[in-house]
């Protein structure tokens, strides 16, 4: 979290994925010896690393997922730009359209290349809990629920993300409660299934 003291700008996705492991990634590496690793299934010291290498997905796809329903509070409020510069620069879109909130024709309507920019670094989000979801199985039984509930939630905040046309400046997308409910069993049915 110091990061956030001294740096309000991330030139490249190596620079934002070492801020995620920071945060969010080593969340899921210390609450995995606390969930437990299923024994029958992560026999091997092979196996074990696959589940922390999901654990540390998990938590990297989280935050990722954060930052980009929080862009235009980010910037607005703190200033900071997460999102990489280097990504903002191969969709031709300046860091300063970012400060004005300038890609917003109107709510729920964006520029193009915002589109399109969103629409890539939402595909990189959902690589990364594609590849949490290999390690899930390899937890305990008990902590597979909680786990898949969480992955399923925060993929949902995506899915918010590009229902309000990628407008992450000036609306915030969330999962409604009635939504959260209903995707409660269809983890309870990933936990059981491994």
């Amino acid at each position: 979290m110091r990061m956030d003291l001294t740096k309000a700008r991330y030139a490249t996705y190596d620079e934002l994925y070492e801020y995620c492991y920071k945060v969010a990634g080593t969340v899921g590496l210390m609450t995995t010896p606390v969930m437990g690793v299923d024994p029958l299934r992560a026999k091997t010291p092979a196996d074990r690393e696959s589940v922390l290498r999901a654990a540390l997905a998990l938590g990297t796809a989280n935050q990722l997922t954060n930052i980009l329903r929080d862009v235009g509070e980010d910037v607005t409020v703190r200033n900071r730009i997460y999102v990489p510069l280097e990504d903002l620069d191969r969709f031709r879109i300046a860091e300063s359209e970012v400060v004005s909130g300038s890609l917003v024709r109107s709510p729920g309507v964006v520029d193009d290349r915002w589109a399109e920019f969103m629409a890539f670094q939402i595909a990189r989000a959902r690589a990364c809990f594609a590849d949490a979801e290999a390690g899930v199985g390899g937890l305990d039984a008990d902590a597979r629920w909680p786990v898949w509930s969480a992955l399923i939630l925060y993929r949902q905040i995506l899915d918010a993300v590009e229902a309000n046309g990628y407008d992450n400046f000036t609306r915030r997308a969330y999962v409604t409660k009635w939504r959260k409910y209903a995707s409660l069993p269809a983890a309870f049915g990933r936990a059981r299934g491994g």
